[in-house]
């Protein structure tokens, strides 16, 4: 009899265990299907940037801060994230986000100018939003699988923006033209905001936990640590931006044919995903994150380097390079703002500190080094910018390898 109630006792343990593996795999999916979307349909506009220029009537101006305006928006929307996250139950706050950002791509579609503006202001107010809050969401639900999820994580969201880029161009072709090419990238956001939708309505531990966070990012501001991570993320957008921009320009300036040098970001971007998934696997067998640290800033300057100034017909092998370098330290970026942060509402606060710094500081530096482009020599120019960068993150990245955690 006893033997009985201890095997029912034990089936009792196993099945709980089992449904509760099941709620897990199920939140990584739908958290990995939502930073899968945080940056395809903002990749899916830049393919189509000629139509629109020809369509609009878009000058080189215009065009300019078409490009500027996403990294500006996510950027003033991260740390909105954690004041919202205040007054809005953080779980439902991404409903609300993933919706307003559907709207920006209905208005961008469709608004004309003011709406090519407005609407990609919306996308990124409503991504950036989602981006910060939702890194806190995970260090509440999984707080000892950061490092295998923050991989993750930078491996959706580079396969987001090299689908979306890559896509565009067919699926407008598809749907007749650059409109109904732009809004069929409002479904799969519609998918993901449907999805998180049903898995906090129907998940009792998601409903007990739908209250808001005190996330003030001003107790930050007093820590050496919270700025060390910030200046590591500022210093990591600066130099990709500062690449994402001219670099295929410069390849082409450099003799390399216009398919190739669509490619060289393409490709870097393919190995950015495997070096993002491996990236904790490869802090252990390195010894350490800051010796991967060192091992990612080393190869995405080698990277940047071999591109601008070896010999053209290499470049498939440092486009590689950069992109295993650039893999590794975006993963290691976003593994930092969770786990130098005591709880969900601190790690709500320093991402947006972080990205906020990040995404606006980090854009305004690589734009600023944008007038070395008209002297002589250009692509030594930015090699060196990009060193420059990278260093400096560098730096601040081995500063935050320090023992305590931010708590606001």
């Amino acid at each position: 009899m006893v033997s009985g109630l201890g095997c029912g006792q034990n089936c009792r343990r196993v099945e709980c265990g089992i449904m509760e593996n099941g709620k897990r795999v199920h939140f990584v999916i739908i958290f990995l299907l939502v930073s899968f979307n945080l940056r395809m349909s903002f990749s899916a506009a830049d393919p189509l940037l000629v139509l629109l220029r020809k369509d609009l009537g878009l000058g080189v101006g215009g065009s300019g801060l078409f490009g500027l305006l996403p990294i500006m928006a996510l950027g003033i929307a991260a740390p909105l994230g954690a004041r919202l996250a205040e007054l809005v139950r953080p779980r439902c706050l991404i409903v609300y986000s993933l919706a307003a950002a559907i709207g920006g791509v209905i208005w961008r579609s469709y608004g004309g100018i003011p709406g090519l503006y407005g609407g990609t202001i919306t996308i990124g107010l409503g991504l950036g939003v989602t981006g910060s809050i939702i890194l806190g969401i995970v260090k509440q639900e999984l707080p000892n699988d950061i490092p295998q999820l923050m991989g993750a994580y930078t491996a959706c969201v580079s396969l987001g923006t090299a689908v979306g880029s890559g896509a565009a161009d067919p699926v407008a072709l598809a749907l007749g033209g650059w409109k109904p090419g732009l809004l069929f990238w409002a479904l799969p956001l519609l998918v993901a905001g449907v999805l998180w939708a049903e898995f906090i309505i129907t998940t009792p531990e998601q409903r007990k936990v739908q209250h808001t966070v005190r996330a003030p990012i001003t107790p930050l501001l007093r820590q050496a640590k919270a700025w060390s991570v910030s200046l590591f993320y500022l210093f990591r957008v600066a130099g990709a931006w500062l690449l994402i921009v001219w670099l295929a320009a410069l390849m082409r300036r450099r003799g390399l044919p216009l398919v190739e040098s669509g490619l060289v970001l393409a490709l870097s971007t393919a190995f950015q995903i495997p070096a993002a998934l491996l990236s904790s696997h490869a802090a252990e067998w390195l010894g350490g994150r800051g010796r991967l640290m060192v091992a990612g800033v080393a190869l995405s300057v080698g990277g940047c380097w071999g591109l601008l100034s070896a010999p053209l017909s290499y470049w498939p092998c440092f486009s590689i390079v950069l992109g295993i370098g650039l893999g590794s330290i975006f993963a290691l970026g976003m593994t930092l703002i969770v786990e130098s942060s005591a709880d969900e509402g601190t790690t709500v606060a320093l991402s947006g500190m972080a990205q906020g710094m990040g995404f606006v500081g980090g854009g305004l530096l690589a734009w600023a080094a944008s007038p070395v482009m008209q002297l002589p020599h250009p692509e030594l120019w930015i090699a060196g910018i990009y060193s420059l960068f990278a260093l400096s993150g560098l730096y601040f990245g081995l500063r935050c390898n320090t023992p305590g955690v931010c708590q606001v």
